[in-house]
């Protein structure tokens, strides 16, 4: 890794360099229809937070819309949640470590971490922690819920998983896993001798001026940030200011075919290369995106829940850069579908969904049953799950979800027909035995 001196050098001269002078970029088009579109359209009016486009160190784009939770306007530089998008700087961490021969990423935790308290567990190696294939599992629940106020430090993460079973073989298959990097923070104190903010302060955040993000919560995410903070991060990984080029193109590599590198999420949009990291939480919604090979930039931060304004806006913002993708045409089709369900709806909605070859996204439309039910509405939640029925009639977890939102609303024998539906196609699913089994008695 470079001296200190010399990044913080190059870092004065970025900000001496960056301009909002879009004349020469190659995105100027993009970005004036993504300027037509906000301002023209609804799109803006539901979503709340910043936006952030530069083509290298110029930026081309950066606006704020809406409010916070407290109706303070956003600003440009707002401090957001994070959330999952802080598992970058866990990855350059790591890397950093590597380079200096701390660590090699065919390590186990066993041979890092003498006395971690699961023995099955030991034998994971630092890359299938990196990639999501460690066969770890997750930390939230309602035991974290009851007790996270007392979290002091990463170690006090480990109760809430450490004795749980691997969920399959390390490096057989890929499962997102917020407790591996809790698991791979622990690494890094025991290396570097010092608590995990205090590694990500001194080598990352500092010496490329991320003066505006805020301490974060554990190596799995969380703390506050800015687009423009986010900006500085992207410009020094392209510029290997924080690790070498080597090292980047390891971390952007997809090792176990899963669509994850070392840290990082990587798409491809139509032949485009993209890598980053998004997060999501309620009332948190961010991503960044860095183009493979160009200097293209994306972020955005928003202090709502995904699907409230900021997922819409991200997809269009990619849409107009990288063009029209199965995953886009799903989403936009979703907000169709559910925009003409509150309008005009259950039958509309249905008669629309036959339109669009009932291609909606079953997640994004889940989210929206999720909502409703939040709310006390547990009818609009099953209208909801009935779309999901129609657009996937023959796959197994659409029955057994509407089975679930139907017999919490007291429609036992339309839950009993669904479980039954389910289990046709899936005989497997242990939910629906379990449900029908009490249900019959």
């Amino acid at each position: 890794m470079k001296q200190l001196t010399i990044i913080f050098i190059t870092f004065a001269c970025l900000t001496a360099c960056k301009t909002n002078n879009n004349k020469q970029s190659a995105y100027s088009e993009q970005v004036k229809q993504i300027k037509i579109l906000l301002d023209s359209s609804d799109l803006s009016k539901a979503f709340n937070g910043s936006i952030l486009i530069a083509d290298g160190q110029s930026v081309l784009f950066e606006e704020s819309y809406g409010s916070d939770q407290n109706n303070n306007p956003n600003a440009i530089d707002t401090k957001y949640e994070i959330a999952s998008m802080g598992k970058m700087f866990t990855a350059v961490a790591i890397k950093q470590l590597e380079e200096t021969g701390k660590l090699t990423l065919q390590q186990t935790i066993g041979e890092v971490l003498n006395d971690y308290p699961n023995e099955e567990a030991k034998s994971i190696t630092i890359k299938q922690l990196l990639s999501h294939v460690s066969g770890l599992g997750d930390f939230f629940g309602p035991e974290f819920d009851q007790n996270k106020d007392a979290i002091k430090s990463l170690k006090d993460y480990l109760p809430f998983f450490v004795n749980d079973p691997l969920e399959f073989n390390p490096g057989e298959r890929m499962r997102y896993s917020n407790a591996g990097f809790i698991v791979l923070g622990l690494i890094i104190e025991k290396l570097s001798d010092t608590d995990y903010n205090s590694y990500i302060t001194k080598n990352i955040l500092v010496p490329i001026g991320m003066n505006s993000t805020g301490s974060l919560s554990s190596s799995a995410g969380g703390g506050t940030s800015t687009v423009g903070d986010f900006h500085r991060f992207a410009l020094a990984l392209k510029a290997n200011e924080l690790i070498s080029k080597e090292s980047l193109s390891s971390m952007t590599t997809d090792h176990y075919k899963n669509g994850y590198g070392y840290g990082m999420s990587l798409r491809d949009f139509n032949g485009t290369k993209i890598y980053g990291h998004n997060g999501g939480a309620p009332g948190v919604s961010g991503e960044l995106d860095m183009v493979m090979g160009e200097h293209l930039i994306i972020i955005t931060l928003s202090n709502r829940s995904p699907m409230d304004g900021w997922a819409q806006v991200r997809t269009e913002i990619r849409k107009e850069f990288f063009g029209s993708t199965p995953e886009t045409e799903q989403f936009l089709n979703t907000e169709q579908v559910v925009k003409t369900y509150k309008a005009q709806g259950f039958d509309k909605a249905s008669e629309l969904l036959s339109k669009l070859d009932n291609n909606i996204s079953d997640r994004n439309t889940f989210r929206f049953a999720e909502k409703y039910a939040m709310q006390g509405q547990p009818e609009k939640a099953i209208d909801i799950l009935k779309l999901i029925v129609q657009a996937y009639p023959d796959q197994w977890h659409p029955y057994s979800f509407l089975a679930d939102f139907q017999l919490q609303a007291g429609q036992k024998n339309e839950a009993i027909k669904n479980y039954k539906k389910s289990l046709e196609i899936n005989p497997q699913n242990e939910q629906a035995i379990e449900q029908l089994k009490q249900l019959e008695q």
